[in-house]
């Protein structure tokens, strides 16, 4: 079966815009709501409200570009990237604010 011309193109970079915005995005987001929200000494409760802000728009922008998405390859990078933004938070809200959570006696 002979693809029409223009659809060689489109093909070949299927899903790549959507879904490098929408990783770009969630990472920005992730990233701010982490240095505002964490401390030393806990969690402050608009994280949980961004947090939740985020999935309504992850989930606003994946179904506005189903088709996009539907794809086995896009699936598997959006699963990696969420599972990078626990790295992140790991990294951002934990290594790198030097908390002595065990106090010496």
């Amino acid at each position: 079966m002979r693809e029409q011309p223009g659809m060689v193109f489109r093909n070949r970079n299927y899903s790549i815009q959507a879904l490098v915005s929408l990783i770009t995005a969630n990472y920005i987001v992730f990233a701010l709501l982490v240095q505002m929200c964490v401390s030393c000494t806990g969690i402050h409760w608009f994280l949980w409200v961004g947090l939740a802000g985020l999935a309504w728009y992850n989930y606003y922008t994946i179904r506005r570009n189903l088709e996009e998405f539907e794809e086995k390859r896009t699936q598997i990078i959006y699963l990696a990237s969420i599972a990078g933004m626990g790295i992140l938070y790991y990294l951002l809200g934990v290594v790198a604010l030097h908390c002595d959570l065990v106090k010496p006696v």
